[in-house]
């Protein structure tokens, strides 16, 4: 494998960029994933409030818009880590509550932990601004797929030894103690990933995002044809992930009967299917370009939700082997999509006034993934009586979801077709690169 954190196409310190991200996912991954969500569960939480705590990491973002004309002058790096430190005290009340579970009663405990979390977001939200204009100007573009590939494999090997670290901690009966341990090992983590985090280089802030006091052109902004076009694609995606961890949790633990630990040690599999996107990805991403790369994506994402669909509407029995599968397939499909969005964004976005386009662009992903959770949970909760079989199928709460969830990646399909993308290849093009390049080829010609 080609390329790497010493490679010299990536700056001097980029390598402490991927310890930190290790170790942010150690802790983000308890506050922000299926822990959260299991902990929510435990408290009586409805698939409403589950769709409410899904969406207040993505909608706090909003706070990028006004957030973007202060980042340049305070600086990239300052204006992140200052941020990131200051979200860890949030993490000590959910270290408290779950203590005072003979104290309080479930209601008051889930509205301090909504509390807690809803304040962690909203400074989680304000300090990313900087995160795309640092990272942009940090990585040259011809290295940003390995780039990009790298992160991602860090990311969800992080993420992959948490979530295997909380099951063996809360095992098959968690109790308020367990969840109390586990949010402590969050925080700690958490301190630790500063310190790696504080040894990454700085990027120059452009004249633009540093000093200027210029009405932001936010409507040209927008109405820029090919960041336009990727705005729609954002929003629309956003739309199919707002919520679907939680409301997966909450279909496995309900009509699925899943015990915890179960649910997290398939959860596992995802972040397995993200790490095998180094494998696949490799220089792919620089190679071939985004647009195909996400077209192969939706396909595995409409085969994934059309058995989740089968499953939860009756055709076949949840399985604990098929959850491993389809976790496995949603954590490729969901890291190949995302990060040749990505990406493309680096490639859209100008450098002139990048923070407020990578605001604005995060903002509208962000601002569907915050809001369609709520939505999606009042609807869940709304057909709580549905139980109709028709077509093999019953036709219930979760397969309407999981059905409505398969049209919305269809249109997303539409609109990534519509994308523009000077150096991307035909899908055709895709595959044969993929027959071409295969390493499993060599291995079985032996």
């Amino acid at each position: 494998m080609s390329g790497g954190a010493n490679s010299p196409e990536l700056p001097k310190g980029v390598n402490h960029l991927f310890v930190f991200f290790f170790f942010n996912f150690l802790s983000c991954m308890i506050v922000m994933d299926a822990p959260i969500f299991l902990y929510a569960d435990s408290l009586g939480a409805s698939a409403t409030v589950m769709g409410l705590i899904a969406g207040l990491t993505p909608i706090m973002v909003v706070f990028q818009i006004p957030a973007a004309d202060h980042v340049g002058r305070v600086g990239y790096k300052r204006f992140i880590t200052t941020g990131w430190t200051i979200r860890l005290l949030f993490i000590l009340p959910l270290v408290a509550v779950p203590l005072l579970d003979n104290r309080i009663n479930a209601q008051s405990q889930l509205a301090i932990v909504i509390g807690a979390l809803f304040c962690f977001n909203l400074v989680r939200g304000i300090a990313s601004t900087g995160w795309f204009p640092w990272i942009t100007g940090l990585i040259p573009e011809r290295a940003r797929g390995r780039y990009l590939t790298r992160e991602n494999a860090v990311d969800n090997g992080g993420s992959l030894v948490s979530l295997i670290l909380t099951a063996l901690i809360l095992g098959t009966h968690p109790s308020g103690q367990k969840f109390a341990l586990l949010f402590a090992f969050s925080l700690c983590m958490g301190l630790v990933s500063l310190w790696f985090i504080h040894k990454v280089p700085d990027a120059p802030v452009n004249e633009e995002d540093a000093g200027s006091k210029q009405r932001v052109p936010w409507s040209e902004i927008a109405n820029y044809p090919p960041f336009r076009k990727l705005l729609w694609v954002t929003f629309m995606w956003a739309v199919v992930m707002g919520g679907l961890m939680a409301f997966v949790v909450k279909f496995l633990k309900g009509p699925g009967e899943m015990p915890d630990n179960l649910v997290l040690y398939a959860s596992t599999f995802k972040f397995i299917g993200g790490l095998a996107t180094l494998w696949f990805m490799h220089s792919r991403l620089d190679r071939v370009g985004s647009r195909p790369l996400m077209i192969l994506a939706l396909g595995l994402w409409a085969l994934i939700i059309a058995v989740w669909v089968a499953m939860s509407g009756g055709v076949f029995d949840v399985r604990f082997d098929v959850i491993c599968g389809l976790s496995l397939i949603m954590g490729f499909a969901f890291c190949t999509f995302n990060m040749s969005m990505t990406k493309l964004a680096m490639a859209t976005v100008p450098e002139m006034g990048k923070s407020h386009f990578f605001a604005l662009y995060s903002v509208v992903g962000s601002l569907a993934v915050g809001v369609f959770p709520i939505l999606w949970g009042i609807l869940i909760d709304t057909l709580a009586a549905v139980d109709v079989p028709w077509l093999g199928v019953v036709w219930n709460q979760y397969s309407i979801y999981f059905t409505a969830l398969l049209v919305v990646i269809g249109m997303v399909a539409v609109l990534v077709m519509r994308l523009e993308e000077q150096k991307a290849v035909r899908v055709n093009e895709l595959f044969r690169d993929l027959i071409r390049n295969n390493p499993l080829r060599g291995w079985l010609r032996r």
